[in-house]
């Protein structure tokens, strides 16, 4: 049993309160999803039952997470002298980590990379949200919506779906600058503006790179 404290954050699809043990005292996130489940789907999913995470009354799903302290987003929003070094290169390593366990040893690539996904304990790092997630063995299209704009792979941007787990590296890539600048690398406003603005940094793809990309 939990008490709720607060809430922390709300997304489309659940909201995440900070909750305390009724059993130890200790302080966890607990993220409810918003859909409940109906009464066929609740029976086959026993192993959520013996994790506390579905409620019977209910149908919905919660999922009970180690509380961090913030994240990245809001670890350096304000803030005006830029990050040591050191801070910089110990969360980039862990968030790298994160990665290559993802892709290499579950599977799956996260498709949405960003700063206010990745949270922070003190020196400790992980990454969150996997709601967007897919298998590296599926096959593309993707179609569905993926990432945030300002942290989306050409790829993702000129293709219709046409792309896999190396976007997870860009989104990497765009967060270790704005890390490191304190300032966001493509801020788009756009699709367009988000090619234009990738173009004016790296220039425009040389025509073999182009014709790669499916149509």
């Amino acid at each position: 049993a939990k008490n709720k404290i607060s809430k922390i954050g709300e997304g489309t699809f659940s909201e995440v309160l900070k909750t305390q043990s009724l059993k130890d005292g200790k302080f966890y996130a607990c993220k409810t999803m918003k859909q409940t489940i109906n009464s066929r789907e609740l029976s086959n999913m026993k192993l959520l039952y013996c994790l506390n995470l579905v409620s019977r009354e209910t149908g919905t799903v919660s999922l009970i997470c180690e509380l961090m302290e913030m994240n990245i987003y809001e670890f350096i929003q304000g803030r005006q002298t830029p990050l040591p070094d050191n801070t910089v290169k110990n969360y980039m390593y862990q968030l790298c980590k994160s990665l290559e366990h993802m892709h290499r040893y579950c599977g799956i690539f996260h498709r949405d990379v960003k700063p206010e996904n990745i949270l922070i304990k003190q020196n400790g790092l992980k990454l969150g949200d996997f709601g967007s997630c897919r298998s590296v063995y599926s096959k593309p299209p993707h179609t569905e919506y993926i990432s945030t704009r300002w942290y989306r792979a050409p790829e993702c941007l000129l293709t219709d779906g046409y792309y896999g787990l190396k976007m997870d590296m860009w989104s990497a890539g765009c967060v270790f600058f704005e890390i490191m600048s304190l300032s966001p690398l493509f801020p788009g406003t756009n699709e367009l503006d988000q090619v234009a603005k990738i173009h004016d940094v790296l220039g425009t793809p040389d025509p073999s790179i182009l014709q790669k990309l499916k149509q």
